[in-house]
């Protein structure tokens, strides 16, 4: 099927793909923080627990753990280097960035917002760069960060989670901005080729059952990570990655098509005409 790396898989929805691709054949790199923590176990939906160590076992040959610092640069440039190929690499680590939740942004200080920054923004971005060569050189590949619909500039009635909204919008746009050059990277190598492009996306997961979504939320990991699973093989397959979207395949925010993209599409396109 293909390798997928997990970006922060010890726990929640990062253990939800992590075992969801394991489940569909692909091989599985899943990165961790803190190794004494590799046996606790995640609810991925009602009746079904499960743990990094217990996947491990089970998927020996197929799953490789990795413990990753994503803060230090260093540790994620040796890291890439261990990667021989990439076909989805989902970036799911993040962080609130606020101490005690309902505190506006009178009472933030620069700190959360620096630290915000650092995990949901920064290393993102070091990561996308140092898995670059592979990614730009491997068809069909995409990026997938886990973003959140508090990240929407335009439609924020609320205020509030301050360092949260402002690091997932801005990383929203810089994963926008790491597909369109993925896309014009791609057609410069491979011109007569732009139907296998790799692409990067932005994706909400919805409420879901998490330690961060609470355990009143509507969805469990497993429905959302079955739904968003679809999206990304949607998003591979039209290359329209120039939106937020959420689990459901509904978009967002909607990203004007760049001439780039309307060439890929219009090879889409051919190709269906074509068969």
């Amino acid at each position: 099927m293909g390798t997928a790396v997990v970006i922060g898989a010890n726990r929640g929805i990062g253990l939800g793909f992590t075992r969801q691709y394991l489940e569909a054949g692909y091989e599985v790199v899943a990165t961790y923080r803190d190794e004494t923590k590799l046996g606790a176990e995640t609810t991925l939906e009602e009746d079904t627990k499960e743990s990094l160590e217990h996947l491990q076992q089970v998927y020996m040959q197929k799953l490789t753990l990795h413990k990753l610092e994503i803060t230090d640069d260093e540790s994620i440039a040796e890291f890439a280097k261990t990667i021989a190929k990439v076909d989805l690499l989902i970036l799911n680590a993040g962080i609130k960035g606020y101490p005690v939740s309902g505190t506006r942004p009178p009472n933030h200080t620069t700190q959360h917002l620096s630290d915000a920054f650092r995990v949901n923004t920064q290393a993102p971005d070091a990561i996308i760069r140092s898995f670059y060569p592979l990614l730009a050189q491997s068809a069909n590949a995409c990026v997938v960060y886990m973003s959140s619909l508090v990240g929407q500039t335009a439609d924020n009635d609320s205020g509030g989670y301050h360092p949260y909204r402002i690091t997932k919008a801005a990383t929203n746009a810089l994963i926008w901005n790491w597909s369109i050059e993925l896309m014009l990277d791609w057609k410069r190598r491979n011109p007569q080729n732009l139907t296998k492009t790799p692409c990067a996306i932005a994706i909400c997961p919805g409420w879901v059952r998490t330690d961060m979504g609470g355990q009143n939320a509507r969805l469990n990991i497993t429905e959302s990570v079955s739904a968003m699973i679809k999206v990304i093989d949607y998003v591979r397959e039209t290359k329209k990655s120039n939106g937020l979207y959420l689990y459901n395949g509904d978009v967002a925010e909607k990203y004007s098509e760049p001439e780039v993209l309307k060439e890929i599409i219009s090879a889409k396109e051919q190709q269906k005409f074509d068969v």
